[in-house]
């Protein structure tokens, strides 16, 4: 977005209070906002449980305001820690952003937060929702990076058209049906739901309820005395927004059973439940729970949210979770990017491979790109040798140096392509326009060698890069995802390689690449195999590969043009990977990046992943004995 953001940060809670109605405003024009963005939420959280200062962005373009970063740093121990505010009784916590703000409101956050480094030691941005803007935003240089599964929150969905006599199974209706008779021998039932006069009166009945419930298990529940006042500020707010489902089940005039939520686009929350043990064989939670789904069908609801926590009872409604994730950042005083391969004097790829972190080819390839040509390469390997000594580290170095004899000529080459792909490290003007400059690269470099314009360290070598391929289709195997009744598709297939190796041992082998004389390349490659589909795409989609049709979309050093192409370009990517992809299909990633920075590219990955409904289930191995690529595996899940 090349719009200008004016961006202010509020330090006082009482500012943020003065802030309501434009908050009330913005929330309403955000349509992934939960209650818990709310103000009416928010703000008594401030006062009950926050701290005195507060670490809030407001965000306004030309049209107003745009977007609010609620933080607040936190002591806790000996680190100051920054947190959402609602953080530890919110389910869902995130940024307030408007559509089409949301990446610029989440990278203003960032940026404040690197502006004022001396004043937190991390940042536990906690119960985020895969699509929260907080996991796409990139951290900044220099920052650790982490980003993990946090809670599984449950929920039933409502077809829509579903009848009164569909909301459940047969199974489930039936027990509610026995309940509702078991209820009804004993007294008068009624479900009432608060309203301003009765709000409080169902306010008192769910703490009780609460509290006998818990207190009968021996145990003291989430509603001790100094988070009441805090509820009871927050029911009558969201009561006069219209937006507060607070239940109670009377039995003969008595409050046996509370839940308390809340309803908001098309879907009800259940934040907390309470009934009374002394009943519980006549099963008030069963009760009272139909009938709040039944509510809320007939008010037009399509979701129950059970919000986080996998109770057993969640699941006899059918109830799938849908995960939030947490991201810990930490910034350790670094203010430039790693460096990249090809990059620097050479000294960091030779060391690579006296430590066995880099096979001789790997290395011999990082160092042409940074010494440039073939002589200094050598001069390189020789100013190491003192430092070598004896044993493993001499013996890599000699078979570095032997690598680079055997294969002068090819080297040249290969050195020659390499300041050509550097020399060409220009961004477009835009996604589509990098991504046409890397056709055009790719092009040129496989007119000069179709194995090298590929992987640079095969050095052109047919049999080094035949041997790289074998170490790649060995770890599909382990994985399992190649198989004769597998369709599969590769982003950025090059010279088709793999589509030829693959395509015996697989039912569809399709292929996509940004450069159309490397598709030439691959049809010869495929010539007579009819299960083989190669085509030109653009680089930011798969073009015309249907959707829920692959077992396995794969990318094999591909992924680094893509994150030097821009976010935007790989979220693009993934997102159609998924659409590509059949349920329970497999994204590989074989190669992230070039930014040497394995920590980051995981987060990355993780952060991806959480956006598009994967799940990681492998992050950042090192599968291979000839490459280098680390190995990023991830699994199409259905319910986000």
């Amino acid at each position: 977005m090349s719009e200008r953001l004016d961006v202010k940060v509020l330090s006082r809670r009482e500012e943020l209070e003065a802030l309501r109605e434009p908050w009330s405003a913005l929330w309403e024009r955000c349509p992934a906002a939960t209650v818990f963005q709310r103000p009416e939420w928010l703000i008594p959280w401030c006062r009950a449980l926050g701290p005195e200062e507060v670490l809030a962005l407001v965000v306004r373009s030309d049209e107003g305001l745009v977007g609010l970063a609620p933080l607040a740093v936190h002591r806790i121990g000996d680190e100051r820690v920054v947190a959402l505010l609602g953080a530890g009784i919110s389910d869902y916590n995130d940024v307030l952003a408007v559509s089409g703000y949301e990446r610029a409101v989440a990278e203003a956050a960032l940026a404040c937060l690197d502006e004022r480094a001396d004043a937190w030691d991390v940042a536990d941005l906690h119960d985020l929702r895969g699509s929260s803007p907080l996991l796409l935003a990139e951290a900044p240089p220099g920052w650790s990076d982490e980003v993990e599964k946090h809670e599984a929150c449950t929920a039933v969905t409502i077809p829509e058209g579903t009848g009164p006599d569909e909301l459940f199974s047969p199974g489930l209706f039936a027990r509610v049906a026995r309940a509702r008779k078991r209820l009804a021998r004993a007294g008068e039932l009624r479900v009432d739901v608060a309203d301003a006069a009765n709000v409080d009166e169902l306010l008192d009945a769910l703490f009780e309820n609460h509290r006998a419930r818990w207190r009968s298990r021996g145990e003291g529940g989430v509603l001790d005395e100094a988070l009441q006042p805090f509820h009871r500020e927050v029911a009558r707010g969201l009561c006069a927004r219209g937006a507060l489902r607070l239940f109670g089940l009377r039995l003969d005039g008595r409050l046996i059973a509370s839940l308390y939520g809340f309803a908001e686009r098309g879907g009800l929350a259940s934040y907390l439940t309470g009934f009374d043990p002394e009943l519980s064989w006549y099963s008030p939670g069963l009760v009272m729970l139909a009938s709040v789904i039944e509510h809320a069908a007939r008010e037009g609801a399509r979701t129950v949210d059970f919000l986080r926590g996998r109770e057993p009872y969640k699941y006899d409604w059918d109830a799938v979770d849908r995960w939030t994730y947490r991201r810990r950042l930490r910034h350790r005083g670094g203010r430039g990017a790693a460096r990249e391969v090809g990059q620097g004097d050479g000294q960091g790829a030779v060391q690579a491979v006296m430590s066995g972190e880099a096979s001789p080819e790997v290395g011999l390839a990082r160092l042409l790109g940074a010494a440039g040509d073939v002589a200094a390469a050598a001069r390189a390997i020789d100013a190491a040798r003192p430092a070598a000594g004896e044993g493993e580290p001499a013996a890599r170095l000699e078979a570095l140096r032997r690598c680079l004899d055997e294969r002068r000529a090819a080297c040249a080459t290969v050195a020659a392509m390499l300041g050509a792909h550097r020399d060409a490290r220009v961004a477009g003007a835009d996604a589509r326009g990098a991504c046409q400059s890397a056709a055009r690269l790719f092009d040129e470099l496989c007119g000069r060698s179709e194995e090298a314009s590929v992987a640079a360290y095969s050095l052109g070598d047919p049999e080094i890069l035949a041997r790289a391929t074998r170490e790649v289709i060995a770890l599909l195997e382990r994985w399992g995802a190649i198989g004769e009744d597998r369709a599969i598709l590769q982003i950025g297939c090059g010279i088709g390689r793999f589509e030829a190796a693959l395509a015996p041992r697989v039912r569809e082998a399709w292929g996509v690449d940004v450069a159309p004389r490397m598709i030439e390349a691959a049809r010869r490659r495929c010539a007579g195999r009819s299960n083989v589909v190669l085509a030109v795409s653009s680089g930011v989609d798969l073009g015309d590969a249907p959707p829920s049709r692959f077992d396995l979309v794969y990318a094999v050093d591909s992924f680094p043009y893509l994150v030097a192409a821009g976010a935007e370009v790989v979220d693009r990517l993934v997102a159609e990977a998924r659409r590509a992809l059949r349920p329970g299909g497999e994204l590989a990633v074989l190669g992230y990046s070039y930014r040497g920075d394995p920590a980051r590219d995981a987060a990355d990955v993780a952060r991806l992943a959480a956006r598009h409904g994967f799940d990681v289930l492998v992050s950042g191995e090192r599968a291979f004995s000839l490459w280098d690529g680390r190995a990023y595996r991830l699994r199409r899940i259905e319910d986000r």
